[in-house]
């Protein structure tokens, strides 16, 4: 009797995660939504990326920066080479523009401490966290800039297009997986704050930011909460990056965690799935 009945509680907390947290969801953030002020607002923003071994992406990034829909001299970019070996550094070092500000570790100490570093330095009053590989669109600093104009919103989400590389199950899987997490985000953004943002593009206000533990993973996770718990909310907007999905980025990434390698998707393939 108690295994029978384990059964079905244990089914349906299943089926409550999710299809019933879904709905709810959508229910209350159709009844009840609680909207952000959003207006047209050009605080200073400052772009932070930490690169490792990225020297066949790290020009065409920057200039996908630089160019973005954004006044000049309210846009800079912090880069941190960390440790790079690869020509990464000497890259960063040639490029002559005033917007950007290169910073060359020569031990690589990863992501939280490039991080640690290079927040308290920039000079904006939001800080836009991003990686190398993937492609910002033009209007996502001002699409950012619009919600900060509500001095009760802490942190914003971009979101993420997946670009499948081929009519194949798994990129449509992978798709329609992403579609039910954004779909997540948004109905929780509608509510209060989301629990998460997409790590390859989020924006933060620079007075929320706390120090990172040098073992954190998820930084995407940690800062965001951070922010939530300080009564600031979390919420996604409609900047996006565009990602390239094929079968060969799935079968890279599976092959390394089968093989028992803690890695990250980026690391294994060099594509960037969001978090």
């Amino acid at each position: 009797m108690i295994s029978v009945l384990l059964f079905w509680l244990s089914l349906a907390a299943i089926v409550y995660t999710f299809a019933g947290y879904p709905i709810a969801l959508a229910v209350l953030s159709a009844l009840r939504p609680r909207r952000w002020l959003q207006e047209s607002y050009e605080p200073v923003m400052s772009v932070v990326i930490s690169a490792y071994n990225e020297a066949d992406r790290i020009a065409t990034k920057i200039r996908n920066v630089l160019t973005l829909d954004y006044p000049e001299n309210r846009l800079e970019i912090l880069i941190g080479s960390d440790g790079s070996t690869d020509g990464t550094a000497e890259q960063l070092l040639s490029i002559s523009d005033k917007r950007l500000r290169a910073f060359i570790f020569t031990q690589r100490r990863g992501k939280p401490a490039v991080l640690n570093t290079l927040v308290p330095k920039a000079r904006g009053e939001i800080v836009v966290l991003c990686d190398v590989r993937q492609k910002i669109e033009s209007n996502a600093l001002r699409a950012f800039a619009r919600s900060f104009a509500d001095p009760t919103v802490g942190a914003v989400s971009g979101e993420v297009i997946l670009v499948p590389a081929g009519p194949t199950a798994v990129s449509e899987g992978t798709g329609f997986y992403w579609r039910y997490e954004t779909f997540i985000r948004r109905r929780e953004s509608l509510i209060d704050s989301t629990v998460g943002v997409t790590g390859n593009l989020n924006a933060i206000r620079k007075t929320l930011f706390e120090t990172i533990p040098p073992d954190t993973i998820l930084d995407d996770v940690l800062l965001p909460l951070r922010i939530a718990r300080r009564g600031y909310r979390v919420v996604v907007t409609v900047p996006f990056f565009l990602c390239l999905l094929s079968w060969t980025t799935v079968v890279a990434f599976v092959r390394s965690i089968t093989r028992g390698q803690p890695v990250t998707w980026q690391k294994a393939t060099g594509n960037g799935i969001p978090s």
